[in-house]
């Protein structure tokens, strides 16, 4: 028997079945005339609640209008999970964003009607924030709130005007140092050679990896083709442990590496319990175990690495932009690289390998044959 019956100006909602079903009765305009409706809710109060004010938004001429709490609520975090759920979006990029609007958005905007914004309210409050708190709160507002523009609730979305940011100097600016090639091999060299971490190193200086991923490289991942490493980069370790999430689905890839560094990964493969960079009892090391092992080795962090990769492989050993952007685990941001280019990993390893017998990077390093 129905009860618990709420109503407001507009619709009701009255539980079907206590916890389980719930019964929205409203009136609206419809090719039938302007009639009293039902829609049948299965889920919690909360869900038929979230479902009766979408209803409010699409058919109540004189329906309030969302805050940016309810926009957060209703548009926004349902499309950062189904996101993270199709693979668009890392789980860690989804709680940096649920941070951002926990610690700095919340308070402030949460109960502001989203036709209420004024830009004179917005620019006075990232004028209390620091640039680093004021990115990444524009970065997080600008395409939630475009949800009320986009459902017609708004006519213009005030976070997308151009406002004047908090200094640079209000940010503990992240170290961006990188190292040349001729430094990466001094490196491997006389620091990294022959400790548990080598390989980690050699696949993210030599191979572009990132942090996570070349922590998660097993010794069946590693072939050996025409002279050329391929790794098969198949998960990573998070901060959550060992998982085969990666950050894009164009990250799971097959990366070539070629030279000297190509060889060693291929014998520290053939020699090593599982794990190209395990923690000496049979699973992977963790992040914090590498990063405090490397901080004391290093001038500059971990991840740098992969940008000192990045640019010698482009500058000099001249690898073609979108060769170096596929083995990155990127899109190439071109028409044809986002939608038409899916090149195999044979055709990349040939391009790294021309470039190589062009231009060896290993030339002289004697020690590392």
């Amino acid at each position: 028997m129905p009860r618990n019956k709420r109503r407001d100006a507009w619709a009701s909602i009255t539980e079907v079945r206590a916890g389980e079903i719930y019964r929205i009765r409203y009136w609206s305009s419809g090719p039938d005339g302007y009639k009293r409706r039902s829609k049948t809710i299965r889920g919690t109060r909360k869900d038929a609640e979230r479902a009766r004010a979408e209803l409010m938004l699409e058919h109540s001429d004189d329906a309030p209008c969302p805050t940016v709490g309810e926009a957060w609520e209703r548009w926004y975090l349902p499309t950062l999970h189904r996101r993270v759920g199709d693979g668009d979006m890392s789980e860690s990029t989804m709680r940096r964003y649920v941070q951002v609007w926990t610690r700095t958005i919340d308070q402030r905007w949460s109960d502001v009607p989203c036709d209420g914004v004024r830009p004179l309210h917005v620019q006075q409050w990232l004028d209390g924030l620091s640039r680093t708190e004021a990115d990444g709160a524009l970065k997080v507002l600008r395409p939630l709130v475009d949800n009320a523009v986009r459902y017609g609730v708004i006519d213009a979305n005030p976070f997308r005007e151009k406002y004047l940011l908090p200094s640079r100097s209000t940010v503990n600016s992240r170290d961006r140092g990188i190292w040349t090639l001729a430094e990466l091999g001094g490196l491997w060299r006389d620091v990294a050679w022959g400790q548990w971490w080598e390989g980690a190193f050699l696949l993210a200086a030599f191979g572009g990896l990132r942090t996570g991923e070349a922590l998660g490289v097993r010794a069946d991942c590693v072939t050996e083709r025409d002279g050329c490493a391929m790794m098969a980069v198949e998960r990573q370790v998070s901060p959550r442990g060992i998982t085969d999430r990666l950050k894009t689905p164009q990250s799971r890839r097959v990366v070539p590496m070629a030279g000297a560094a190509g060889r060693r990964i291929v014998q520290l493969a053939a020699t090593c319990d599982g794990w190209i960079s395990g923690d000496g009892m049979g699973g992977p090391s963790t992040r914090r175990v590498l990063q405090f092992a490397w901080s004391a080795a290093a001038e500059h962090p971990f991840q740098n690495l992969r940008a000192a990769w990045q640019t010698w492989m482009r500058w000099e050993m001249r690898v073609p932009p979108w060769a170096i952007e596929y083995a990155m685990g990127h899109l190439e941001p071109s028409v044809t690289g986002q939608h038409y280019d899916r090149p195999q990993s044979e055709a990349v390893a040939e391009v790294v390998l021309d470039a190589y017998a062009k231009r060896p990077y290993d030339a002289g390093w004697d020690w590392a044959t």
